[in-house]
């Protein structure tokens, strides 16, 4: 039998065994819930995030989404090793509203940045901030084109500095945003291959067109050789292996049609994902997704807790193969032109499946088309020169192209399966098939305005 003083020294030991364990237990209970309250999910390897964000790049205009009169290597060879996406669209075919919504994670007029270089609320949070949250230095290389600067707290740099950047990149994960200007126009110093190219099923046919063409696909392949100057960097530095690497763009391209309109060709934009070991490469999704679902996807990448109150959704499902669809049905808003704010002629979209239906709010007014070639003498030429020689062309049906862009109806209902460029408008069509889905859709997209607080929601007035 073990002595009364032996007996009192093994409960003193078990006694302090028993005490360091609930000591422990109630630390690992402390970090829990401090990393509860900073929005960190325990136990996630924090990737590290690189975007790579074009200026004006139509989804269809890259060899990896079927082009074949355009060379980009290195964005086929991203789409090979990733997941592409064949219907993704950026809320707003302007260049500062589309950005302020792929950071906040909110449609334009809930972040309230729904005007070209208009400003956020001042009550918005925004990616860097949140990404800051999870323990992520947050950096923007380039283009801006966001305000005001103090909602969006990146670290910012030009994009040479991009490889000293990498290089000195310590063991804290990193968000590194690449903001390119291409494939911008004005386009200058170009080729002048302009009779090689296939004219787009979207555009009509004439010398001006195709020049104009030719010139935005030699400011593709610009981008797309930059594009690989940042990914040979990241692969030098040892930076390409646990890293999400995302490309996109804000809008489509500067043709009629296309930016500042809410036809396909402006709101449809490229979106590539790679991620080494988790996204399978070679993949491709036709879900429906949108802009803003891109940063709720990273804050789930970065381990942080879903965000409440966001337009937008984690893609994580669809990226790891777990699930083909997102959203029933995404939106798109224009509001203005140009810097000063002027063209009064507000279009509101909604995409639901393949049937698409648009709003001419003030379809009684005159659409206008900006162009910066017009002002920079070194452009070898400009969209209003394109729709000059739409409207005076003697080919049958090209001078009412060229009407059908600057005057439009109220309404516009398209079925993007069989009519993908939105040629055949079936609001116009006597059919109560049409009408009632015409009718089922406007009262949707109405839904929604007020839901946004759009201030154009009383406008819709018509059912």
């Amino acid at each position: 039998m073990a002595s009364p003083s032996r007996a009192i020294h093994v409960f003193k030991s078990r006694e302090v065994k028993i005490i360091q364990f609930v000591l422990l237990l109630v630390c690992a209970l402390m970090l829990s819930i401090a990393s509860s309250r900073a929005g960190l999910t325990p136990k996630v390897k924090q990737p590290n995030i690189v975007i790579f964000l074009s200026d004006d790049h139509g989804q269809e205009d890259a060899g990896c989404y079927g082009n074949s009169d355009l060379k980009t290597p290195v964005l086929d060879q991203m789409a090979a090793e990733g997941l592409k996406f064949t219907r993704a669209y950026t809320p707003v075919p302007v260049c500062a509203p589309s950005r302020s919504a792929l950071y906040t994670g909110l449609y334009p007029h809930r972040n309230g940045g729904d005007r070209n270089h208009g400003s956020i609320r001042d009550d918005i949070r925004t990616l860097p901030m949140y990404l800051a949250e999870a323990g992520y230095e947050v950096v923007l290389a380039g283009k801006v084109h966001v305000k005001p600067e103090s909602a969006f707290p990146f670290r910012y740099i030009e994009r040479d500095e991009v490889p000293a950047f990498l290089k000195n990149a310590g063991d804290k994960p990193f968000c590194l945003i690449v903001a390119f200007n291409a494939p911008h126009q004005p386009y200058f110093n170009m080729k002048g291959g302009f009779g090689k190219v296939q004219p787009k099923k979207w555009l009509p046919i004439t010398k001006e067109t195709l020049k104009y063409t030719a010139a935005y696909y030699d400011h593709v392949t610009m981008l797309d050789h930059e594009l690989g100057a940042y990914l040979y960097w990241l692969q030098k530095y040892g930076k390409d292996q646990n890293t999400v690497q995302i490309y996109t763009s804000d809008h489509g391209p500067a043709f009629p049609f296309a930016k500042w309109t809410l036809y396909e060709q402006g709101i449809r934009v490229p979106l590539i994902v790679k991620w080494p070991g988790v996204v399978p490469p070679a993949t491709t999704s036709n879900a429906l997704v949108s802009l803003v679902d891109v940063l709720p996807t990273l804050m789930e990448m970065a381990g942080h807790a879903a965000i409440a109150g966001l337009d937008g959704v984690s893609m994580l499902p669809l990226l790891k193969q777990q699930s083909t669809t997102l959203h029933q049905e995404v939106y798109a808003a224009y509001t203005n032109l140009g810097v000063e704010g002027g063209n009064d002629y507000p279009i509101r979209s909604i995409i639901e499946v393949d049937t698409k239906l648009l709003v001419n709010l003030r379809y009684k007014n005159t659409l206008a088309l900006e162009s910066m070639d017009a002002r920079d003498d070194r452009a070898v030429i400009d969209p209003l020169v394109v729709l000059d020689s739409w409207r005076t062309s003697k080919t049958p049906g090209v001078a009412a192209r060229a009407k059908a862009y600057k005057t439009r109806p109220l309404l516009e209902l398209y079925d993007l399966k069989t009519d993908p460029y939105e040629l055949h408008n079936l609001a116009a069509e006597n059919s109560p098939k049409y009408r009632h889905l015409t009718e089922r859709l406007y009262r949707k997209l109405a839904g929604w305005m007020r839901s946004q607080g759009d201030y154009l929601a009383t406008e819709m007035t018509v059912y």
